[in-house]
């Protein structure tokens, strides 16, 4: 094909197309290194216009129509890109893509969680179920409750579970079905808070590593009981209501409030918060997909500064991944990744921000790209 449309180019960018538009796609950006330079100037303008607007309020229809304002406006700017070779790089990532995307299949959850790598301990008194790092867990307790437990994590339970009680202690990650039982609340021990649900879904966050506890409600009712674990922490009890996420800070205050400093491609969304104490914040209205998807086929991110999301793939892949510039975590990252390997991340990332690596053995690292940040820069000043 010859021409595309600035429709079909937009909707690849949002991984729209059929697996036939894809090769149809391909055929057409390795006929010509000028198709290649039009996608590149669509995709920065793509990338420019959607930096700008707020996802909680992201409407598509006046968002395409500024992306298409952009790119007549631009038609006559000319794009300097590298001759050598870079329409062949450029083919094997959008495949790389493209599978990412498109790859579905009734084991696709199981084609990578590592269930060889349980591991279940049991004497007289508990039963312990650990997911190292780069795997997951799913696991139905005594009570026909399900619980996930992501990488790095640690559920413990009473051998006598569901006899008198309801109680697991957690270490990192756990999502959470409950079975109803109003006789036995089902409580999440964690180091430093716990969690009371007589049947609901739910999600906690606790890694011993890091400064806050964060609980994620999806369905149903839970009760927060905080703090109380030592002379210097208050107690406080929450009830929580559906699509609320709550905050715990360990350490006093606010220690992790965002910085003023947004990054220069990405606005922040506009999230209230409610802060109930000086140690916690309750954040209402959330989608929860964005706390709990980590254990589904599909792990949606949306915003999510590129630091975090380090913290977040060296569990999932066991892998320690190093940031060796700081201006990288001022950008930010949206998508939604499905059976995704580590490889096949790092290149939807060199895509999506000025971002360059290199993967040695068991660890990644991660530098800023300064052609493409000042490429960022100049397309959103048009």
């Amino acid at each position: 094909m010859d021409k595309i449309s600035d429709d079909f180019i937009f909707r690849f960018l949002n991984g729209k197309l059929s697996k036939a538009e894809i090769r149809e796609f391909e055929r057409w950006l390795s006929s010509s290194s000028g198709n290649y330079e039009i996608f590149d100037q669509h995709r920065k303008i793509w990338l420019g216009t959607a930096a700008g607007i707020s996802s909680s309020k992201f409407d598509p229809a006046p968002a395409w129509e500024k992306v298409k304002s952009k790119i007549h406006s631009n038609a006559g700017d000319k794009i300097q890109i590298a001759q050598s070779g870079i329409v062949g790089r450029l083919k094997s990532a959008l495949r790389i893509a493209a599978m990412v995307i498109l790859l579905i299949s009734a084991g696709a959850v199981a084609s990578w969680i590592v269930f060889s790598k349980k591991q279940v301990s049991r004497d007289k008194s508990f039963c312990e179920i650990a997911a190292p790092p780069g795997s997951k867990s799913l696991i139905t307790l005594p009570d026909g409750s399900k619980a996930w437990i992501n990488a790095g994590s640690k559920l413990t339970y009473a051998g006598d579970f569901n006899r008198t009680d309801r109680i697991v202690t957690l270490e990192g990650e756990g999502y959470f079905t409950v079975t109803s039982n109003k006789a036995k609340p089902f409580i999440v021990q964690t180091a430093h808070l716990k969690v009371k649900a007589f049947g609901t879904v739910f999600n906690v966050k606790a890694y011993p590593e890091e400064k806050t506890i964060e609980t994620t409600l999806v369905e149903g009712v839970v009760e927060i009981e905080t703090g109380g674990t030592t002379k210097s922490e208050k107690s406080y009890t929450y009830t929580m209501q559906p699509k609320q996420n709550i905050i715990y800070h360990i350490e006093s205050g606010m220690a992790e409030q965002k910085s003023d400093k947004m990054p220069v491609i990405e606005k922040a969304p506009s999230i209230k918060a409610q802060v109930i104490d000086k140690e916690v914040q309750v954040i209402s209205n959330i989608k929860p997909e964005l706390y709990t998807s980590w254990k589904d086929e599909k792990w949606v991110i949306e915003g999510m500064p590129l630091d975090k999301l380090a913290v977040l793939m060296g569990r999932r892949f066991n892998s320690r991944i190093e940031i060796r510039d700081d201006a990288l975590k001022l950008y930010k990252f949206t998508g939604t990744i499905q059976n995704e390997t580590l490889e096949q991340m790092m290149v939807i990332l060199g895509l999506t921000t000025p971002l360059e690596y290199s993967i040695g053995k068991g660890n990644v690292s991660w530098m800023l790209n300064r052609n493409l940040e000042r490429n960022y820069t100049r397309i959103l000043k048009r």
